[in-house]
C-alpha cells in the first residue's frame, strides 16, 4: 500500500473546489447555470464532499490503529 492517503486527499480537494464555488456564488463573482443555480446546491456539494472525505479517511484510521495495536499480555 502507498504511504500517501490519496483518496482522502482527493476528496478534500473536491471539498475545496466546491467550497470555492459556493464562495464565488455567494459573493456574486460567479453565476452558475442549470441545477447549480438552485438554492442550496453549492452547500449540498460542500457537505457531500466533506462526507466523502470522512468516509475515505476511515480505512486510513483503521490501518493506523492496527499498526499501533499491541497484545494485551505485553
Amino acid at each position: 500500500m502507498s504511504s500517501v492517503p490519496w483518496m482522502p486527499l482527493l476528496m478534500l480537494l473536491a471539498a475545496l473546489v466546491c467550497g470555492l464555488a459556493a464562495a464565488f456564488t455567494a459573493l456574486g463573482l460567479w453565476q452558475p447555470q442549470g441545477w447549480l443555480a438552485a438554492d442550496g446546491a453549492a452547500l449540498a456539494l460542500v457537505v457531500s464532499a466533506l462526507a466523502l472525505a470522512g468516509s475515505a479517511a476511515i480505512p486510513l484510521a483503521i490501518r493506523r490503529l492496527a499498526a499501533h495495536d499491541t497484545r494485551a499480555d505485553q
